[in-house]
């Protein structure tokens, strides 16, 4: 089916929903009445191809993998890859290495299982997020913070940080894991998720501070693990045939073992997975209401379709920034006060592509606000809000913004005239797609916080433990410098 075919029918479906009339389908003949049999129902579900979560597609080169996925897991959450949270760095600054831990970065740090796997916050805090409790996180973080390297204030990061639920299937209707599986808001990877892993270290906003410039921040981050007898041996545990001494870990195997982490965090088996797979009796009245507005008079589904409720593809909505409320004088990801989205990617092959912004999932919303690139959206019902406006509210870009940027606004943003009954009830049919995350190999919990990690350093979220640092003996290595 074409994407005018598709947006045909939605529009027509939002007729019928709405007002329970006549409409015509893309064939020319009448239908009538709101939907409302099994029949029906199953017909909107093969229209707009909603499935529930398949298995998890793995690349060649990381199958699924026990030992991987714990390393990936002790990676993910040690702040031994950020930049300032090396413990050489603190010495020299003249700070307790154990204890002061303002500047620790780690993958968690912005995306830690107590905010859904991302961090409260309309735009993430990055390094640039002090401390004051060594269990300070998401919101309780305060920017702006100084580089404990330079003395420099650190920058925060331009946009929202997105969870990682089911990144597995990041993609075009969750294709290729390695050629479609577009990630951030630009969809400036398109590789996969272990590309995706190994760029934050590389940010000076996210996780690099003033530690050292982007060309060397991936060598110098593996030769602190080169240096920890621990991690190499889970290395080599996890890549056997790959790793057999310290000089064999490379940056690829960091990337792919946190994706590795990253990809068995999924969340199957929501009551929105078993209403889609046949059990309608799982859902309120309300929630169905939703259902029927939200692939109908809502036009939700014509982005949010397919297994992952998200067709991945850039469009330009105009969804206002609201840096100022955020942060007073931020200057934005384009340095005039806002974010250019897509173009920011590539200026050059995007250069028609100002303001786009890669289709996010609609699974597991509830857990992972605020919402839109900026974090604009606090409220799951403020985002339905814009959509019922067209995105022409005083919040909103104007189309004499985006016209001046030679863009126009997606065909699909308009009002909707939703009702608030409507409203509330596609927010509730939202949160029908929240569900536990799956166990991972032998029972293992993959939100849990590991009360340790082999550099000695503290984990995001877990208290100071009394005592000297357990990393003092390769405090002095010049390499953790």
């Amino acid at each position: 089916m074409s994407r005018d075919d598709l947006w045909f029918r939605v529009a027509c479906w939002g007729v019928i929903a709405s007002v329970g009339g006549v409409a015509c389908d893309s064939s020319g003949s009448d239908v009538t009445g709101v939907p409302e049999s099994e029949a029906e129902v199953r017909a909107v579900i093969e229209q707009f191809g909603l499935r529930p979560l398949p298995e998890i597609p793995y690349p060649d080169d990381n199958r699924h993998n026990p030992a991987r996925i714990a390393l990936g897991q002790l990676l993910f959450f040690d702040p031994i890859l950020g930049g300032e949270s090396a413990p050489g760095l603190k010495e020299a600054a003249g700070e307790d290495p154990y204890r002061f831990r303002a500047n620790d970065m780690s993958c968690a740090t912005c995306h830690h299982p107590d905010f859904g796997f991302a961090d409260g916050r309309p735009l993430s805090a990055g390094v640039s997020g002090a401390q004051f409790s060594a269990t300070d996180l998401g919101p309780g973080r305060v920017v702006p913070g100084l580089s404990i390297v330079t003395g420099e204030p650190l920058g925060i990061v331009p946009r929202n940080a997105p969870s990682i639920f089911n990144t597995a299937f990041n993609g075009q209707n969750s294709a290729s894991p390695t050629t479609e599986s577009f990630m951030f808001f630009d969809g400036r990877v398109t590789e996969g998720l272990e590309a995706q892993a190994i760029l934050p270290i590389t940010s000076r906003d996210e996780m690099a501070g003033g530690a050292y410039g982007e060309d060397v921040a991936q060598d110098s981050v593996v030769a602190r693990l080169r240096a920890i007898p621990e991690y190499v041996i889970r290395f080599a545990q996890a890549f056997p045939g790959e790793i057999t001494e310290a000089t064999d870990l490379e940056i690829g195997h960091v990337g792919r073992a946190i994706a590795a982490f990253e990809r068995e965090i999924i969340t199957p088996g929501s009551r929105y997975d078993q209403f889609v797979g046949g059990r309608y009796d799982v859902f309120s009245e309300q929630e169905r209401l939703g259902f029927d507005a939200f692939f109908g008079k809502g036009l939700c589904g014509d982005c949010h379709n397919g297994s992952m409720l998200s067709d991945f593809t850039m469009r330009i909505q105009g969804v206002g920034d609201d840096y100022e409320g955020v942060h007073p004088g931020f200057l934005g990801k384009n340095g005039e006060g806002g974010d250019f989205g897509r173009f920011h990617a590539d200026p050059v092959a995007f250069s028609n592509q100002k303001f786009a912004f890669r289709t996010v999932t609609v699974r597991m919303v509830e857990k992972t606000g605020p919402y839109f690139h900026s974090g604009s959206a606090r409220t799951l019902r403020e985002v339905v809000e814009f959509y019922n406006r067209g995105g022409l509210g005083p919040e909103d870009i104007s189309d004499a913004t985006l016209e001046g940027a030679g863009v126009t606004r997606d065909r699909s943003i308009r009002p909707l005239d939703l009702s608030d009954e409507e409203i509330d009830a596609i927010v509730a049919f939202m949160k029908t797609t929240t569900a536990p995350v799956q166990g991972g190999p032998s029972g293992m919990d993959l939100t849990a916080v590991p009360t340790r990690v082999p550099s000695g350093l503290v984990p995001p979220g877990v208290p100071t433990p009394a005592g000297p640092g357990p990393f003092l003996s390769w405090l002095t290595d010049a390499v953790h410098r």
